[in-house]
């Protein structure tokens, strides 16, 4: 066996036996490419810099730049790809204005796959309109009628400003975009 594939194949075996050690295992699939992962890595980090749990626990976070339907299926390709074979997988998508067969489907196709097999759980977790919206929700009571065209994030920053970082930081962990 050359040197080079010797050195991969010992790198593959230490990778497996370091997810194996790991009893909780969550695979985090973000329809978006920015905030939902900022956000969800805040939680991976605080979770690995904690000395019980950063051995216990395994976060992956993946985001996919697609829309509800795609979330999941990226989802199964990774789980597919990657040969895991425990684990809670995760799909995060905004609720917009598309048709609400498009919506359920995820939930109904995360039901069929849970059926499959009872170690690998899919879980789908939406969030109204724009998860932005949720993080403006946390500061302020917000009534506006607000289309997700308008910058949340923004609105976000504004109401913000005058609050301590380490507070919004730590309601939105991850998301540098809120803690300027």
């Amino acid at each position: 066996m050359p040197k080079k594939a010797a050195m991969e194949a010992w790198k593959r075996k230490r990778r497996t036996e370091y997810l194996e050690q790991k009893e909780f295992r969550y695979y985090i699939f973000c329809e978006g490419q920015q905030t939902e992962p900022q956000y969800f890595n805040g939680f991976k980090k605080y979770i690995e810099s904690n000395p019980i749990y950063k051995d216990m626990v395994l976060i992956e976070i993946e985001p996919c730049g697609a829309e509800t339907m795609r979330v999941i299926g990226q989802a199964e390709d990774y789980v597919r790809k990657n040969k895991i074979a425990k684990g809670q997988i995760w799909c995060v998508y905004d609720k917009d204005s598309f048709p609400a067969e498009r919506f359920n489907g995820v939930i109904e196709r995360a039901e069929v796959l849970n059926a499959q097999n009872k170690d690998v759980q899919y879980h789908a977790a939406w969030s109204n309109e724009c998860i932005e919206f949720w993080f403006l929700l946390h500061f302020s009571y917000y009534t506006s009628n607000n289309h997700r065209t308008r910058s949340l994030t923004l609105q976000c920053q504004k109401r913000t400003l005058n609050l301590p970082r380490k507070l919004v930081c730590n309601i939105a962990p991850g998301c540098t975009s809120l803690c300027i």
